[in-house]
């Protein structure tokens, strides 16, 4: 694994409150288009977190990964991206 447990727990708690909010707009709000757009925006955002944690299937290395630092959910490779040097 190659983040932090509290933060595996905190994107699952993410993910739960989505589709909460994901229920309460299907089943309590009154159909519109802008309704059905940010339904449609929850169930791809919903899937493409949980594509993210499934992914993470790496040996739990005590809060760091194999570089050394912490990771994150966001999909993005974050190394390098504030380092003003040019190669």
């Amino acid at each position: 694994m190659l983040h932090k447990i509290s933060q595996f727990c905190d994107k699952v708690d993410t993910i739960k409150k989505m589709s909460d909010e994901l229920r309460v707009l299907k089943y309590q709000t009154p159909k519109s288009k802008d309704r059905d757009f940010r339904i449609q925006n929850l169930i791809e955002t919903i899937q493409a977190d949980c594509h993210l944690v499934s992914q993470d299937k790496s040996d739990y290395d005590n809060d760091k990964n194999e570089e050394g630092e912490y990771g994150d959910y966001s999909g993005i490779d974050h190394n390098g991206m504030l380092n003003d040097k040019k190669e």
